[in-house]
């Protein structure tokens, strides 16, 4: 290989590459829906996951039921915009369980 042909041919991987980022670079906005989704998330969890009794449920929050706000707020953007979300974090599969939505994961 000469070096004129290595150095085309690490210009169109870095390109490709490029390419690829290029889509991994859209970031979804938070409007109204996302955060009604968001809402709705947040009670039905509420609703499965926290005690029954009403003063202990006022003296709870979400974390405290081992669920990030910031996961919520993700899985309300994956529902908005029916996107698979791909992680290994147990959250989200709790967060599944009240509210279906494409979950994978690779590991």
């Amino acid at each position: 290989m000469t070096w004129r042909h290595a150095q085309g041919q690490r210009q169109a991987n870095l390109a490709l590459v490029q390419r690829f980022l290029i889509g991994l670079l859209y970031i979804y906005p938070i409007d109204e829906t996302t955060a009604s989704l968001y809402g709705n998330l947040k009670a039905a969890v509420f609703d499965r996951y926290a005690p029954k009794d009403k003063a202990q449920r006022r003296r709870t929050n979400i974390t405290q039921l081992g669920i990030g706000e910031n996961d919520l707020w993700i899985a309300a953007v994956a529902l908005q915009h029916q996107l698979t979300l791909v992680t290994a974090d147990g959250d989200f599969q709790r967060i599944q369980a009240v509210q279906p939505f494409n979950l994978e994961s690779w590991i």
